[in-house]
């Protein structure tokens, strides 16, 4: 375990009103250095001609067309109101 990487871990904690036993904070730690340890293997990936992204996998087709539909949801919720005023729920005053 790297001793610095505790005293960084142990300092942040401590910024953060945090406190935690010996043995979470060694947890954190080598849960910290497997972080890093992977970024660092991303790090030596040869990216050159990969082009950028912004998903994981390909999203095709997801999204439906935006058209207005008429729908009858709305005047039936209406319908149960305790209070309405028209197409609108009639709810008590709270600010005088």
């Amino acid at each position: 375990m790297n001793n610095k990487m505790k005293q960084i871990i142990d300092k942040t904690s401590h910024l953060a009103r945090l406190s935690f036993p010996d043995e979470e904070l060694t947890k954190f730690t080598q849960k910290v250095e497997a972080v890093l340890n992977y970024v660092k293997q991303l790090e030596e990936l040869d990216t050159q001609n990969i082009e950028p992204m912004s998903h994981a996998i390909e999203i095709k087709g997801h999204l439906r067309e935006d058209k207005a539909q008429v729908t009858e949801i709305a005047n039936n919720i209406i319908k149960i109101a305790p209070e309405r005023d028209r197409e609108f729920y009639q709810v008590p005053r709270v600010i005088e």
